[in-house]
């Protein structure tokens, strides 16, 4: 009788009627910027290509990027997710619904992870009023990771975690180290280049590189470069087009911003949509912002990270793998850094809503010039490692944070963004 009623006891101990946790705070805009600025800012070929980069997390930055990665999969839209900093140690609490028979109950969950040899390991987990015996979590963890082994989507994260050194872990914050080696790079860019867009998506990316090999082709044929402005404004005339004929404008846009991507950073599309067939290569043309290549391609890129947060995270990995050749070839620089967040907020604004959407389109098609959605960035303002520290002494300065602002308050002051 015990041993039968042992289910029924095991759920009414782990389910609850409220959540512990309240729904994750939307990001602004800013902290979007902020959390694909770290991913950019991390890439290992930046800087001076050193392998091993340092990572340094707030609580709150914790969380703003467990929200995030959250975001980007409707499967955890509605878990509420937190994490706490604690001495050598990190809580991630969870709230998971739970219906059945109209009833509406929650796994309230807590993972306490130890920091042992710079690794962070699972030490305890409770499931509401239920502590899970630390035996339990070891076999629940290896079965968990057999019968995951072969998705793609796994070995993906499990390749990055591989990368992770937890140097240190307080209440304040966590130093981690990125200890990039190549085997893991080349294994992060195979199993990325697995993961395809659905049919409806790769559809929308082949019309889209049929346009842009049609516009390139009908350039003047002595042409050496355009504007960008020249070269995305067609395409978003297309896209007001798909739009007005009962189209989904936000897939659209995403989809014009991963085509401009894969043209500017020489990504193969074949590659990213798994089709086989031999996809027709553009005309090659300089497509510049005041003259410079390289500030076209972080803006198109960055652009496409952010349009691509809805999608799943190997998705988006996809396209970061293969544009970060085109990042910090020449070190630190504050204008590619202000290209980068202005084609984040291009990106979010183009595919935030239905109704952003739209407008973003529409007014992709009365710009003029790229000064309409970027600031006067000037020279090329680049600096080693070396000549960041002389000057602003790390990223947690007075001064570097100060300069952070002015950016991010002189694109906000662009008029495109206005009306939004």
């Amino acid at each position: 009788m015990c041993i039968s009623s042992l289910p029924l006891i095991l759920v009414i101990l782990t389910l609850e009627t409220t959540p512990a946790l309240p729904a994750n705070p939307p990001l602004d805009q800013q902290q979007v910027a902020q959390i694909q600025q770290l991913l950019i800012d991390h890439d290992p070929r930046q800087l001076l290509a050193s392998p091993n980069q340092e990572v340094r997390l707030t609580e709150a930055e914790l969380n703003a990027l467990v929200t995030y990665v959250k975001d980007s999969n409707q499967a955890l839209e509605a878990v509420n997710v937190n994490t706490r900093l604690v001495e050598e140690g990190v809580r991630v609490s969870l709230s998971m619904p739970a219906s059945a028979f109209g009833i509406l109950r929650y796994f309230n969950i807590n993972f306490d992870f130890e920091r042992q040899d710079n690794r962070l390991v699972l030490s305890s987990m409770d499931v509401g009023a239920l502590t899970i015996p630390s035996l339990l979590i070891s076999s629940l963890q290896q079965t968990l990771a057999f019968h995951l082994s072969d998705n793609d989507n796994f070995q993906l994260v499990a390749s990055f975690i591989d990368s992770l050194q937890f140097q240190s872990i307080n209440e304040e914050r966590m130093v981690i180290m990125l200890d990039w080696q190549e085997e893991q790079l080349q294994e992060l860019g195979d199993q990325a280049r697995q993961v395809f867009v659905s049919n409806r998506e790769a559809e929308r990316i082949l019309f889209y590189h049929e346009q842009l090999l049609t516009g390139l082709s009908e350039l003047p044929e002595g042409l050496a470069s355009i504007s960008l402005n020249e070269l995305m404004r067609p395409l978003f005339l297309f896209a007001s087009m798909n739009t007005d004929s009962g189209s989904d404008p936000v897939a659209e846009n995403r989809a014009v911003f991963i085509v401009l991507t894969a043209y500017l950073t020489e990504l193969e599309l074949g590659q990213l949509i798994g089709n086989e067939v031999s996809i027709e290569q553009p005309r090659e043309i300089r497509v510049l912002i005041d003259s410079r290549e390289d500030l076209a391609r972080h803006v198109v890129s960055s652009a496409a990270i952010s349009a691509s947060a809805g999608a799943t995270m190997a998705q988006v990995l996809s396209v970061y793998k293969e544009v970060q050749d085109s990042r910090f070839r020449t070190g630190f620089s504050f204008t590619d850094l202000a290209a980068n967040e202005a084609g984040s907020l291009l990106g979010t604004l183009a595919t935030r809503s239905r109704t952003d959407a739209i407008q973003f389109q529409q007014k992709m098609l009365t710009i003029t010039t790229e000064a309409a959605f970027l600031p006067n960035l000037g020279t090329y303002d680049g600096m080693t490692e070396e000549e960041f520290i002389t000057t602003y002494g790390s990223r947690e300065s007075e001064a570097y944070n100060t300069r952070l602002d002015e950016i991010h308050d002189s694109i906000l002051n662009r008029p495109f963004y206005q009306d939004f």
